[in-house]
């Protein structure tokens, strides 16, 4: 009867790390991946009108400038004024008709950094021994109900990174169809503050998939790797796997918390506001969420 018990157990364990980790490679593989929306008719449409507008704009702009410095004669505030704003016009017309280039190679990089931080190097046999850990620890009748329950939220925080990604593919194409007018804003100092903001925006964007990733990727290891699970940390045998489902939900719940974090970081002002707030979500996302999450009784090495 043991021997039947083990059978089912060992075959319910590899039917589970199989949909676990082809979900996980879904996510971090499919929709972690930024697409390259430079690519796309209705972004090379939208694109085209925008750099009409630039172009327009510009001419209007370098025609007043040349009228205002004649209509000045003399003038060395005149003269000054045009010499500043030459080299921005300069940077705002060519990044604003480079802007193309320079999303979809933010979006090659972006990509290429979340393949590496996702490279899996998992044991096959460490990996079944782990979920029949987390098996082993349903059965019991203390606990039984709590991992079910856990399992629920997993799969719910799961489904709500995935619906994530449809809005970040939105703002990639609404960020991507306007930046040539964004960056052409670089010509003028009243106007430079929505070029930077259009440059934190973008790089928030490709950052969000970066971050889950690794945070997905660093819950898949508490589930799969034998080496960083509880049980082997100190902690008691008995509730090591639902201990371990605790702190995946943190990473899980960190994971979908990451679009907000870096909406803050997007709309938050340049200069010393800007570094702050990129600090803060390393430290919530690096530090005070994992920390959280392993604040359990009889753990107070780790509180230290």
């Amino acid at each position: 009867m043991a021997w039947a018990l083990n059978q089912i157990l060992d075959w319910f364990a590899g039917l589970l790390l199989d949909c676990l980790n082809g979900l996980i490679t879904a996510i971090t593989r499919a929709l972690l991946i930024t697409p390259d929306v430079t690519s796309l008719p209705q972004v090379q449409a939208l694109t085209g009108r925008s750099i009409w507008v630039v172009d327009t704009v510009f001419v209007l702009v370098f025609v007043a400038a040349g009228v205002l410095t004649m209509v000045a004669g003399g003038d060395e505030r005149a003269r000054y004024t045009a010499k500043d704003l030459l080299p921005r016009c300069v940077v705002g017309f060519v990044t604003a008709h480079f802007s193309q280039l320079i999303a979809g190679k933010l979006i090659e990089f972006a990509n290429a950094f979340t393949t590496a931080l996702t490279a899996q190097d998992f044991n096959g046999d460490g990996a079944l021994d782990a979920v029949k850990t987390h098996l082993m620890a349903a059965r019991d009748q203390t606990a039984g109900l709590l991992f079910v329950v856990c399992l629920a939220i997993i799969v719910f925080l799961l489904a709500a990174t995935a619906c994530s990604v449809i809005v970040r593919f939105a703002v990639a194409l609404v960020l991507t169809a306007v930046a040539p007018i964004a960056l052409a804003c670089h010509a003028l100092p009243q106007t430079d503050p929505v070029a930077r903001m259009w440059w934190r925006s973008y790089v928030a964007m490709l950052a969000i998939p970066v971050v889950q990733a690794f945070v997905l990727f660093a819950g898949q290891w508490m589930l799969l790797d034998t080496s960083t699970m509880l049980p082997l940390l100190g902690l008691p045998v008995e509730p090591g796997g639902v201990l371990n489902l605790f702190v995946v939900m943190v990473l899980l719940w960190t994971t979908v918390k990451v679009p907000g974090l870096m909406r803050r970081y997007a709309t938050s002002g340049a200069g010393g506001r800007g570094g702050n707030a990129f600090g803060a979500v390393v430290r919530v996302v690096v530090v005070q969420q994992l920390t959280r999450g392993l604040r359990i009784p009889g753990l107070g090495a780790v509180r230290r």
